[in-house]
């Protein structure tokens, strides 16, 4: 099913259609779109009112990209809006604009669901596992705090100091910006010293970043740094450089800021206040740096959605949804449960129908798949070492509710094989199954070992494939948010079984957008 997620900022409006399966909670990028719209621009945030321009430059937007999210096949749209829209006395009056035009309704979101949603965004897209993170997601009219880990958040808080608001009220057409700094970090620095106190209760183990601002940044940094970056996702920030970056960018001034190497042109003039309230953040958070992922609030909108629809199936005592969830409380019963996983999987069954041609097998065996690539990992609550066997034997000997005794073997032998040794004859399990089911072991773990090279580092940095097989040769062309060859090189080294399966040889591709 393909859904559309539009996400109305204070400063950009983003649209993002995915392919998704909410039965194993996968999703698929089919398209992304971003217009820097600045809905609350001339000074929207102070006065309470969003002008008539704005609203109207939104408006269009938004029915551009539910054109486009049609046009590419969403059967389903949810818009959401955040500040700009949630703080200003018209922000009703701009909903029904948009409704009269689009027909869509225009949901606007308080900060505590704005942030629920960027937290389910940002732990799909970035494993956080048992790992307990801050993320701060930097807007145009405000920021978001997040103390989560990979599957609950602790504490959110959404505070108004974001990028847009920040700029006008203290740095637009201010002479002496240095001087105008200095009272922004101290009204920065006053708002986020009650929360910070809040979050200092947690023992945290990283910071994460998310937004344009944030990206904007490291775009900057890495190209300050002479560094020819793909992509940001999984990107470092050090607060040492960032306060650095910031002296330069003040005593440059807009213009000249709009020519820095990396810059976004259009981000020039309110990236300066953004980076204040991070620098701001990570000095009184005790951080020397923090990662920048790429997901955010449009992606929490499509996991928010998946859920649900699973929550329902289940409830009408949907078998299959059933099955799903006996095989992830497993995952969640030997605390591995997070975005590799599932990002693991989306890859393994996104090659499985890539080349049904060329395997032939049945669509039932999908599941089986899907349920090896979710429970791979499990084998280290027992121990690192040898941890696919363990994951085996844990299998074998976990009850599955819904799944057949055969299944279940399957499924352990999947995993078993998705690293190390390929499966042999000497090996005692593999050896008693059927000719037939040896054969489907040999294919589905081929798929789960490419799958799992291809997150080898646990970034999701890998979004989609496609593999088509020609004249005795596979090619597999990943399409990447940034640099993928760690992830590239991995898969080629677990290719192993996947040639000596079907006699063919494999080829990887790179594909990234925009470069």
């Amino acid at each position: 099913m393909l859904f559309g997620a539009i996400d109305v900022g204070t400063n950009s409006i983003h649209l993002i259609v995915v392919e998704l399966d909410s039965a194993f909670d996968t999703s698929r990028v089919v398209y992304k779109a971003r217009e820097m719209v600045r809905l609350g621009s001339d000074d929207a945030l102070e006065r309470g009112r969003l002008s008539r321009k704005a609203m109207d430059r939104g408006v269009e937007a938004i029915a551009r990209f539910n054109d486009a999210a049609r046009e590419r096949g969403a059967q389903r749209i949810r818009a959401v809006a955040t500040s700009a829209v949630r703080e200003t006395e018209n922000g009703g009056e701009f909903r029904g604009l948009v409704e009269a035009r689009t027909g869509l309704r225009l949901e606007i979101l308080d900060g505590y669901e704005e942030a629920r949603l960027i937290h389910l965004g940002v732990a799909n897209g970035y494993p956080l596992y048992d790992r307990v993170a801050c993320i701060i997601d930097i807007g145009g009219g405000s920021t978001e705090f997040i103390v989560a880990d990979g599957e609950r958040p602790y504490l959110v808080d959404s505070v108004k100091l974001g990028s847009l608001r920040l700029y006008d009220a203290y740095l637009r057409d201010k002479p002496d910006q240095l001087r105008a700094a200095r009272k922004l970090d101290a009204h920065v620095a006053g708002v986020l010293g009650p929360l910070i106190e809040r979050i200092r209760h947690y023992r945290l183990d990283l910071a994460i970043g998310t937004s344009g601002t944030i990206m904007g940044l490291a775009w900057l940094d890495a190209a300050q740094r002479g560094l020819a970056v793909k992509g940001v996702h999984g990107y470092t920030l050090s607060r040492v450089r960032l306060e650095a970056l910031q002296r330069h960018m003040l005593v440059a001034g807009e213009t000249e800021r709009r020519r820095m190497p990396g810059m976004n042109p259009r981000r020039a003039d309110i990236i300066v206040a953004g980076n204040a309230v991070l620098i701001g953040a990570l000095a009184l958070l005790g951080r020397d740096e923090l990662v920048v992922c790429e997901r955010a609030l449009r992606d929490g909108v499509v996991v928010d959605l998946a859920h649900r629809d699973r929550e329902l199936a289940q409830r009408l005592g949907d078998e299959r949804a059933q099955r799903i969830e006996a095989v992830e409380a497993v995952a969640r019963r030997y605390e591995h449960l997070g975005g590799h996983q599932r990002h693991v999987a989306r890859l393994a069954l996104v090659l499985f129908e890539r080349l049904a041609p060329l395997h032939g097998l049945a669509p039932a065996d999908r599941d089986l798949l899907w349920a090896a690539a979710v429970l791979h990992g499990i084998g280290r609550f027992v121990g690192q070492s040898g941890h696919h066997k363990h994951a085996a034997y844990l299998i074998r000997n976990t009850r599955l509710e819904g799944w057949r005794d055969d299944e279940r073997e399957l499924i352990a032998q999947t995993a078993r094989y998705y690293r190390k040794a390929m499966p042999k004859a000497s090996h005692l399990e593999y050896a008693a199954l059927a000719p037939g089911d040896r054969h489907r072991v040999d294919v589905l773990a081929a798929l789960l070992r490419i799958a799992d090279g291809l997150d080898i580092l646990h970034l999701g940095t890998v979004t989609d494939v496609s593999a088509v097989p020609e004249d005795g040769l596979v090619v597999i062309a990943a399409q990447a948010d940034g640099d993928a060859s760690g992830e590239v090189d991995a898969a080629m080294e677990k290719a192993d079984l996947f040639e000596r399966t079907f006699g063919m040889r494999l080829v990887f591709e790179v594909m990234v957008p925009g470069a």
